[in-house]
């Protein structure tokens, strides 16, 4: 067993010095800013500006890689050396943390898509409707469904054209109990934030090219997706869906969006060719065509709002952050100077509120739509005389790599580093963990005692480093 000598073990049992993370101006991270204006941070919570959400997503992403979340210790079998691994905080707000469930989300939706051309589809709203979505969160739920209920009615035009003539009232998701419908599928993702970091929701969506016909048991090629037919669906389903939420007041507002935005809101559906940037201008394979979509519409999934690369410097002594963005129309940079505050508002804007699913699956890639794909992968392996394993097959494999996709892959994949690898050429072996949360019954209270006895401890070192004001 490896002799783990942990200094920051107190005699009373509790944890003073393991904040050990040194302030680097070359490299400054989210979390430094976080935690140079941690004070202001709790005063917002305390006057209630702030969503639950966002300081639990602060305090555990401030607390991530440090002894407070426990710990894992590995030992070499050869020579004997040892090694302490943190463990994460595993919230969408960390970096770090962020992009590994990144990695295994696109794990998970490349194995479970079916051997066909997808289509990306991104869904935008204008400018006027954004702030309803920021000020009432459970409304976001519309843009999914209203994403839905397109892509469903382009698939099934005779039941959209017999569901309008019945004035279509009260309905989330259309269609839903009709017996004799072609069943579709689609893969959704919200992003919440364009390359400024302003607040702009809109739905990424990725559509296969086919439709399934349960009454003949066939799968049909559906190539075909009529860009007028997009927009104004997608307007007229989002505004009566939005009406229903909202109630009278929003009528007056649905009608100006109508009479500026008559040609409906902006859907992007390019074709599917293969001469896309993700290919290099080269013919490939379906299911590697659609890894590449995945990966991209997976980027910002679950992960911040923006990476740590683009902050240039963090000034602690007047509180400037300097970063920078590529501008969507021409690439061109932008750099941006601004207060620490500002820049973290830019940021807690985008955490999403607890158990808020930012993918969902539709159609036959639902999971109660299971015996569909079962037989839309039947289909394919005979048109195709390939060989398909059965969809739950597909699914426990793709969990099962999610589930083996942990710290030592990502850093693997990422920076071509095995962390496990002694230096005398051994591979470290599990010894110990260390789970201070055993028995915590106060999640949140257990959090801010760590925050303050970190606090502490910074302002009896005195620097340098990273902290809150000394005032």
């Amino acid at each position: 067993m490896i002799d783990i000598e942990l200094h920051c073990e107190q005699p009373d049992g509790r944890i003073l010095n393991c904040d050990d993370r040194p302030y680097s101006p070359d490299k400054p991270k989210i979390k430094d800013i976080l935690w140079d204006n941690i004070d202001w941070l709790y005063e917002l919570q305390k006057r209630g500006y702030l969503r639950p959400a966002i300081m639990e997503n602060i305090e555990k992403a401030i607390l991530c890689n440090t002894v407070y979340l426990g710990y894992d210790a590995f030992e070499c079998p050869l020579c004997h050396n040892g090694n302490i691994m943190f463990r994460k905080c595993h919230t969408r707000f960390c970096n770090s943390c962020g992009v590994k469930e990144q990695k295994m989300i696109s794990v998970r939706v490349s194995e479970m898509a079916v051997d066909a051309p997808h289509r990306h589809i991104v869904f935008t709203i204008p400018e006027e409707l954004r702030d309803y979505f920021r000020i009432n969160r459970k409304a976001m739920d519309l843009l999914f469904i209203a994403a839905r209920n397109t892509i469903c009615c382009v698939c099934n035009e005779k039941l959209y054209r017999k569901a309008k003539k019945r004035h279509i009232k009260d309905t989330y998701y259309l269609y839903r109990s009709f017996r004799h419908q072609l069943e579709f599928g689609m893969i959704a993702c919200l992003h919440t934030f364009g390359r400024d970091l302003k607040w702009n929701p809109h739905i990424h969506a990725l559509v296969p090219e086919i439709v399934y016909d349960p009454e003949t048991n066939t799968v049909k090629t559906f190539t075909h997706f009529d860009f007028k037919k997009l927009r104004l669906t997608f307007q007229y389903e989002l505004l009566r869906l939005m009406t229903e939420c909202f109630g009278d007041s929003f009528k007056k507002v649905r009608n100006k969006i109508y009479d500026a935005h008559g040609k409906g809101f902006y859907v992007y559906a390019k074709y599917n060719n293969y001469d896309i940037e993700e290919t290099g201008g080269k013919k490939i394979d379906n299911i590697k065509g659609v890894k590449a979509k995945v990966n991209y519409i997976m980027r910002y999934a679950s992960r911040p709002a923006m990476a740590e690369s683009r902050i240039v410097s963090f000034d602690r002594s007047s509180g400037t952050v300097h970063w920078f963005y590529d501008r969507h129309e021409d690439n061109v940079r932008v750099d941006v100077e601004e207060s620490g505050r500002d820049f973290i508002k830019r940021l807690l804007v985008h955490i999403p509120d607890d158990n808020f699913p930012m993918i969902r699956y539709y159609g036959f890639y639902n999971n109660k739509k299971r015996a569909s794909l079962d037989k839309i992968y039947e289909l394919l392996a005979q048109a195709r005389k390939k060989e398909y394993v059965s969809t739950r097959k597909r699914i426990y494999l793709a969990r099962l790599r999610s589930k083996r996709y942990h710290v030592r892959t990502f850093i693997m994949d990422s920076y071509n580093r095995d962390i496990m690898k002694c230096p005398c050429g051994g591979i470290m072996a599990y010894v110990d963990s260390y789970d201070p949360l055993i028995g915590v019954t106060d999640h949140e209270r257990y959090r801010k005692d760590c925050i303050d006895e970190m606090r502490q401890m910074w302002l009896r070192r005195g620097g340098p480093g990273m902290g809150p004001s000394r005032a």
